[in-house]
Order: structure tokens, then sequence, then C-alpha cells
């Protein structure tokens, strides 16, 4: 199979360049003119064996916002008749250039001959098992705008549930950071000044102003700080190397996230967001046409959390067995019992995508008011919290000038 690198015009007088793999020369030839309008040139490339094994390792990192957009794109473009191919050349000529790049290497797939799933599935970074799942159901259905109108969907209601949840802690965050700001500026650099007027006037300093003193040189001497510097930073090294890690060691991961849920209020927060995406995930993929198995196994991938991975697993392998799906979320306690009830009324009428999808609408507009209750709950702790501080501060720093004023 020799590779060939190729400029050409397509039908609205674009210029397009790209390479194809083809047995000859004369059957790219061929498959470049079923394309496009015009091939102005075809050349044959020496490429290295190794070349094609690094497609995986080279696939640039893209915005999961940005493929949203462009699968919303595809699915406009596919349901208006347009081939594939010439979709994903447009396509190419988006802003991102990573996701052209990898739009680029999928429409060259495509025009050697595969499936367009099958070329997707070779940029695994760019896209993940549903993706390619959902691209898949759709080729064999013959619906493939509508896989891609759900799939659309689904992606959507991810960004736009992590915007939320940014949104939420945003004010919070610069709450916090500007109080932490202002007291720095007063204890390390106003303080310092104000400290050598009083011992010159031999005031007895109270003990909140002497604890104050105490902090602050302690913070400022090196042979404390230094230390903790270096302890913080390997600290920091080893929490970010054991998170990475723990993506490829399961038991690990499953220790991380189950500490993670007994967290108070934030822990039930982040199951329930887990199990939202779920249901939205298995109600699209279904729609699609996916078998059931095959769903329950990208659930699997995509569920967040390795303790409810770790359960869908044991309901999948319970329904290979020949359970229901009520009777295999029922035994495993993959979700409550609300949505366990919902979801066997589903599958008794044989309306389960209809009915999980209701269920994670539910859990959807849950997380939001959850998420709305925490943040008006941050937001004054953490007021209370840095006006306390920033009073502590205050009467320690003004506590010797009214003794002082009080002995004139």
């Amino acid at each position: 199979m020799a590779t060939f690198t190729f400029k050409a015009v397509d039908e609205n007088d674009r210029v397009i360049q790209g390479t194809l793999n083809a047995p000859s020369e004369n059957l790219a030839m061929l498959r470049l003119k079923k394309v496009y309008k015009n091939v102005l040139v075809l050349r044959e490339e020496q490429v290295s064996a190794s070349s094609g094994a690094t497609v995986f390792q080279s696939s640039p990192k893209v915005s999961y916002e940005a493929l949203a957009v462009y699968t919303r794109q595809l699915a406009t473009m596919i349901e208006a008749g347009i081939s594939i191919n010439r979709c994903l050349r447009f396509l190419t000529q988006g802003e991102s250039a990573n996701l052209n790049l990898v739009l680029a290497r999928v429409a060259e797939g495509v025009e050697q001959g595969k499936s367009l799933s099958k070329a997707m599935s070779e940029q695994p970074r760019v896209f993940n098992d549903t993706y390619v799942a959902m691209v898949k159901a759709g080729e064999t259905s013959g619906g493939l705008d509508l896989a891609l109108k759900k799939l659309a969907d689904l992606m959507e209601k991810v960004v736009t549930m992590k915007k939320r949840i940014q949104s939420t802690f945003a004010y919070p965050a610069v709450i916090f950071v500007v109080c932490l700001a202002v007291i720095c500026l007063f204890v390390f650099y106003i303080l310092p000044m104000m400290l050598p007027v009083f011992l010159s006037m031999g005031v007895t300093l109270p003990w909140p102003t002497r604890l104050l003193v105490f902090i602050v040189n302690t913070a400022r001497d090196p042979r404390v700080m230094v230390p903790l510097g270096v302890l913080f930073v390997v600290g920091l090294y080893v929490f970010i190397t054991v998170m990475r890690n723990s993506k490829n060691t399961p038991q690990l991961k499953y220790m991380i996230d189950l500490n993670l849920l007994k967290i108070p209020v934030a822990g039930p927060l982040l199951l329930l967001n887990d199990q939202s995406r779920v249901l939205y995930t298995m109600a699209t993929l279904l729609d699609a046409g996916v078998s059931l198995t095959d769903v329950l196994a990208t659930l699997e991938l995509i569920a967040g959390n390795q303790v409810l991975t770790q359960k869908l697993g044991w309901a999948r392998r319970s329904m290979l067995d020949g359970a229901s799906v009520y009777r295999a979320f029922e035994m495993h306690d993959c979700f409550p019992q609300t949505c366990l009830q919902m979801i066997k009324v589903g599958e008794e009428t044989g309306n389960l995508a209809d009915m999980v999808r209701r269920i994670g609408r539910l859990y959807e507009e849950d997380v939001e008011i959850r998420l709305d209750n925490l943040a008006s709950m941050l937001e004054p702790m953490i007021m209370a919290v840095m006006g306390s501080i920033v009073g502590f501060v205050a009467i320690a720093a003004f506590m010797p000038m009214v003794e002082l004023l009080a002995n004139l």
C-alpha cells in the first residue's frame, strides 16, 4: 500500500491538499476523481514503516466543547445530503487547528475506504468509545445523522453541566483569592512598618499582636519556609503522580473514588452527576440502536467513577447470565430505588430509552438545585472565615495604637 500526496479542486473551487493510501497511482486517481472535480497533483511519497504506528500518540488534544460544535455541524450537513468525505473536508476549515488536523486524518481514512467509525476509532484521544459506538450504530441503522444529533445533544449537556459547575465555584474562589491577597499585603508589608514605631515608644504588645508578629516572623524565616516549600512541592508532585497513575491502577482509583464519595455534600453531588451522565448516555445509545450489552460496556468506560464503573460491570455480567435490566441494576445498587422503579416500568412497557432519559433529566435538575444550594452555602462560609481572619489581623494591628493613645 503506497502513500500519495494530492492537491485537488472541489465543487466549490477550493484547493484541497491531503494524503491518500492506495495500492497504485491509477487507483488513487480513480478515488480522487470520485470525490473532487479536478485533480491537480498526485505524487507518491516514501513513508517509513514506523510512521503509521504513531497515529494514536500524535493525535492532538481537542477541547470537548469544540468537538460538540463539530458534531452538531456534521449532523446538520449529513442530514442535508452532503457526502461524508465532503463534510469532513469542509469542517477542516474550522477555527480549531488541532481539530482540523484530526478531521483531515479522519477524512483521509474515509477516502481510503474505511467507515467513519473506523477512521474515528484511530484517533482515540479525540473520539472516545461512546462517540465511536454512536457513529457505528448510526452507520449500521442507516440513520447516521440522527445518531450524530443525539450525540451532539449529549455532548452539549455535558458542556453545559461543566460550565454550570465552574460558574458555581467561580465567585467564592474570587472572593477567597482577593481576601487572601489583602491579608498578605497588610501582614507582610504594612504591619512590619508599624511594629518599629510601637517598639520604639515602649508599648507592651497585647497577645493578639504578639501572635500575629510570631506568624509573620515565621513566614518570613527562610529556615522554616524553605523546608516547608520543599515538602509542599514534593507532596504536590506525589499527589499528581498518584492521580495520574490511578487511571491505570483500578484498585487505587477505586479507593480514591470511594473516599471522594464519602465527603459530605460534595460526595453525593459527584455521584449524582455521574449517574445523570450515565443515564443520558444509556438513553442516547439505546435510541441509536446499540445492543444493551454493548451499551453497558460503554457505560463502564464513561462512568467517571470507579465505584460506579465496578457496579455497572457487575450488572452487565448479571445481564449476560439472564437477569433483566432492572434486576441487574438492583442487585448491585447502581442507582437509587426511584430510578430503578422507573427503569422497571420502562422495561415492562418497552420504552426503556425514553424512561431512562426522563430519569437523567430529573437527576440533572437535581444536580443544578444542589449546586445552587452549595453555592449559597459556600459564599457566606467563605465570607465568615475570611472576615474572621481580617478582623483578627485588624484588631492585632490596632490594639497597640489604642493602648499607646490611652497612655498619652
